[in-house]
């Protein structure tokens, strides 16, 4: 009889510690404890939110860069055209100035735009320079007309370019926009 009073015993405490896991679990439940099948699948969704943000913020920074590459060789650009239109004015009103007097004012006035636009965007010793070219080029004017001969002398024997400290001050400034 004791033995099965012992089975007894035991199959009722066998039920009553299922009975209080039952319990316990329908409390964690209640409580707001997760399984693991919800633990995977927050952890799955976090590493996506991540990856994803990863990628986004890469594609941003790196538009961002092309975008201000971009914008440097436009600027780049630009401003190569704008010193090579004063160049050439410059040239053409200097070999003027050399052979003949000021007549007409208006022969001025697209070197004295580029000059304008050289105040725009030019950085001061480029400035500067195309002043003083400007200067010289008026003052030129001034003078009287030289002969072939006198003109070849003049660029060869006195070195004469009223171009060259402008040409210097726009490549300096060139050469520090690529960087």
């Amino acid at each position: 009889m004791r033995h099965c009073a012992d089975q007894d015993c035991r199959r009722d405490r066998t039920q009553a510690r299922h009975q209080r896991r039952i319990c316990d679990e329908r409390q964690l439940k209640e409580a707001g404890a997760m399984d693991s099948s919800m633990i995977t699948a927050t952890a799955a969704l976090l590493g996506s939110l991540a990856g994803a943000s990863a990628s986004i913020f890469t594609t941003w920074m790196t538009q961002r860069s092309q975008f201000t590459r971009e914008r440097a060789v436009e600027e780049l650009r630009r401003r190569e055209l704008l010193y090579e239109g004063f160049i050439k004015e410059a040239s053409n009103s200097i070999i003027d100035a050399l052979s003949n007097s000021l007549d007409r004012p208006d022969k001025f006035v697209q070197l004295y735009a580029n000059l304008s636009c050289i105040r725009l965007l030019s950085s001061q010793p480029v400035l500067a320079a195309a002043e003083e070219c400007c200067r010289q080029i008026v003052d030129l004017y001034s003078k009287p007309n030289l002969s072939v001969d006198q003109i070849r002398t003049t660029f060869e024997v006195d070195h004469f370019d009223p171009l060259r400290d402008f040409s210097a001050a726009c490549r300096a400034e060139l050469h520090e926009l690529v960087r």
